[in-house]
């Protein structure tokens, strides 16, 4: 007979190591762009952080806010992972906007 939970669980190793390979591949070919940064966070939630570097510890923090959301509330867990996709937006946009900007050249000459 066919155990459907077998199935399951490769099917979601292999859809976690194709957005890890994309949002690295990304990361790789288009460094540095905030609203691409944005919207990975958005589409591929705490995955979407690994864009940035430093993105580890955040992937921690989302996940136990999830966890949180899970035990400490009675929503149904296809609502906290919506609220976690919207979490992590927000705190994308969060580091973001903390972000050092780029150093800029001088390009005054001096005497």
């Amino acid at each position: 007979m066919f155990d459907p939970t077998a199935a399951s669980k490769t099917i979601l190793l292999i859809a976690a190591a194709l957005s890890l390979a994309f949002v690295l591949g990304l990361r790789r070919s288009f460094p540095g762009r905030r609203r691409l940064a944005l919207w990975l966070a958005v589409l591929f939630g705490p995955c979407g952080h690994l864009y940035l570097k430093g993105g580890a510890p955040y992937i921690v923090l989302l996940y136990a806010a999830w966890f949180g959301l899970l035990v400490a509330t009675p929503l149904p867990p296809m609502v906290s992972g919506l609220l976690l996709t919207v979490l992590s937006g927000m705190l994308m946009n969060v580091r973001l906007h903390n972000a050092k900007p780029a150093a800029t050249e001088n390009t005054t000459s001096q005497p």
